[in-house]
């Protein structure tokens, strides 16, 4: 069942009481009108229902670095360099864990979906920029929200799938960084069910751009404030993150290359400016945990 521009509001209402949560304590969520509460403890929620979005994070005034840049970074990534190193053998590979009558999981969707989803698979977008995710229509349900704190009951998601979204979940030094990285996988621990898998395609600096970014990125963080969102996790980084939050878990990897000489945008949201592989200091990777 997909939530569409065209189902009516009790029908939206009723499956956000099914399929959702309060993401504070967990409890079950109660739909009036157009307010979202925690039947358990309404103080805790104060969400809405906002055409066919689900809405978490309250006044959608706040500002993403993506809401006004989402169609040029759409562009961005959908040019051939890009698209061949970092998204189509990676939707490829990601697929066959996408299966009919299972629920997954894209945390950072943002305004398109670079997989084919199967019918019957049914799936909830969850993004912290109101203007990217109201636009993907490739959702079964979209959610306005944060992954520190998911709107899902325990258990409940067969797949949770990241696309280059973990280096944007940044605080306000690299301590912080990491306390809200441990904290959104503590999530999708939660969250996942027996069986599941958690698929995270990122970029990991090489060793001396990861020293880099560790020396420098404090200063620059108090210097640039909000325009600098993105702090990179190594291979090895991510292994402590998913034996920490999903000890009993099977760990996989698999590499993703491209000529050296091949060009792409390093940064989506500057589509003009091309570099040769051989100049961008990181590994593409699939992360997999299969719970």
């Amino acid at each position: 069942m997909a939530i569409s521009p065209v189902m009516d509001r009790a029908t939206h209402a009723s499956a956000v009481e099914r399929l959702l949560a309060c993401p504070t304590c967990r409890a079950p969520l109660r739909v009036e009108d157009s307010r979202i509460a925690c039947r358990a403890a309404p103080e805790h929620l104060d969400g809405t229902l906002t055409d066919d979005d689900v809405v978490f994070l309250g006044d959608r005034s706040q500002v993403s670095f993506f809401d006004d840049r989402h169609e040029v970074m759409e562009a961005g990534k959908a040019c051939e360099g890009a698209w061949c190193l970092c998204y189509e053998h990676q939707a490829t590979a990601i697929e066959p864990f996408l299966r009919a009558n299972t629920t997954i999981l894209d945390v950072g969707c943002g305004p398109s979906l670079p997989y084919r989803k199967p019918d019957g698979c049914f799936a909830i977008g969850l993004e912290a920029s109101y203007e990217s995710i109201r636009v993907n229509r490739a959702l079964d349900m979209r959610v306005y929200g944060t992954a520190a704190a998911l709107p899902l009951p325990d258990r409940s998601v067969d797949t949770v799938l990241c696309f280059y979204s973990i280096h944007h979940m940044t605080g306000r030094d690299v301590r912080e960084n990491w306390a809200t990285v441990g904290t959104v996988f503590d999530e999708f621990a939660r969250v996942l069910k027996p069986g599941g898998d958690l698929l995270v395609c990122e970029v990991s600096p090489w060793r001396a751009a990861w020293v880099a970014q560790n020396l420098l990125w404090d200063a620059a963080k108090k210097a640039l404030g909000p325009r600098l969102d993105m702090f990179f996790y190594t291979e090895r980084a991510y292994r402590q993150l998913g034996e920490r939050a999903l000890p009993a878990a099977s760990f996989s990897k698999q590499a993703y290359g491209a000529s050296m000489l091949s060009t792409f945008p390093p940064a989506f949201s500057v589509p003009w400016l091309r570099v040769p592989r051989f100049l961008y200091p990181f590994h593409v990777n699939l992360y997999r945990w299969s719970v």
